[in-house]
């Protein structure tokens, strides 16, 4: 038997086909471009200008609550529980519109199934990535930041990261920088370890971090150093309740300079049926061979105006003790935000997060 088509048939065919294929395809992969922007106003006292004289300064900022930012991210599911992934991240200020430094946060391709998931390209540090779930704010700028000087806030490149799935309540992440550098191995390598155990509300982490310079050297308490994190937190019905601790070590560092430190926090967030969120923690460094100490004390909260938008505000009050000059603001030690050795700062963060 024979079958013989018209050009319009055979033209309806091929367009049935094509759409066939095209809801095929899509059902398997996906796209997705989303961001969130953060504005807001901060006042800080006990800002050193220029001249070495202090004074209070209000201003608009952007990133108080979370860095403004864009990027995309897509997934192909290639069967069998197998899925390529990959995820692209921007930074930007809404002040005045400028980027940090296009996609220097993620920019990587991986992929995941049954055995777990790996990516490899720029990727977040595994102890941004594992702590950050611990810190009742978040790594805010008025939060841990201060007090390490965004020692927990690095990107590396050229990163291999895997993430094990969970086998009896623990899984596991490994991560690994080659460097590139011909002859020198350890030059500006890292190298990380985590450790995660989860039964009911309750979790536990803990996470090893390297950190080598140019000399391959832990020259630097919070550029290139050691540290050892232990996290823990449980999650009830309107409290969720946080703590840790971190080893810093930096043996390579200039006698002058800090090497080694123990910082940690205790933090406790309510969080009611409704648009109401309140933290408040406790933030504690203490550097040691009498390099000095400080302790943050903080209080926040937040309101939601919709899934995607809420209002925040936060009060920081920074004290620093003899022989230390951390900063509300988490700028680096020559910035003019940062406060003459010894003084202390009382912050206010507020604005709106807004997620598209």
């Amino acid at each position: 038997m024979s079958i013989k088509y018209t050009e319009t048939k055979l033209r309806r065919f091929i367009t049935l086909g094509l759409l066939c294929i095209s809801t095929s395809v899509s059902a398997q992969s996906s796209l997705t471009l989303w961001g969130r922007m953060d504005a807001g106003v901060q006042y800080l006292t006990n800002v050193a200008g220029q001249n070495g004289k202090r004074s209070n300064v209000w201003s608009a900022d952007s990133g108080d609550d979370g860095a403004s930012a864009w990027g995309m991210t897509g997934v192909e599911d290639i069967g069998n529980g197998y899925k390529v992934n990959f995820k692209l991240l921007d930074y930007f200020q809404v002040t005045n519109g400028v980027s940090w430094s296009p996609f220097w946060e993620n920019a990587y391709v991986g992929m995941s199934g049954p055995f777990g998931s790996f990516r490899v390209g720029q990727d977040d540090s595994i102890i941004k990535d594992g702590n950050y779930e611990f810190d009742p704010f978040s790594q805010q700028d008025i939060g841990l930041a201060s007090l390490v000087r965004n020692a927990n806030w690095p990107n590396f490149s050229n990163t291999f990261s895997y993430y094990s799935p969970t086998f009896k309540g623990f899984d596991v992440a490994f991560q690994y920088s080659l460097n590139g550098v011909p002859g020198n191995f350890n030059s500006g390598r890292t190298a990380g370890i985590q450790v995660t155990y989860r039964l009911g509300g309750f979790s536990a982490r803990t996470i090893y971090q390297e950190v080598r310079d140019a000399n391959g050297k832990f020259s630097d308490l919070y550029a290139a150093q050691k540290q050892v994190f232990v996290g823990t937190m449980y999650n009830g019905n309107y409290f969720r309740v946080q703590a840790s601790y971190t080893y810093m070590a930096a043996p390579d560092a200039p006698q002058n300079q800090p090497r080694y430190a123990d910082y940690g926090w205790f933090g406790v967030t309510y969080s009611p049926s409704g648009p109401f969120t309140a933290m408040t923690a406790v933030y504690h460094i203490h550097q040691r061979d009498g390099q000095g100490s400080a302790t943050l004390l903080n209080l926040g909260s937040t309101y939601s105006l919709s899934k995607r938008t809420y209002l925040y505000a936060t009060v920081g009050y920074l004290i620093n003790g003899r022989h230390t000059n951390f900063s509300a603001t988490a700028q680096p030690p020559d910035s003019p935000y940062n406060p003459p050795m010894g003084h202390n700062q009382l912050g206010f963060f507020s604005g709106i997060m807004h997620y598209f």
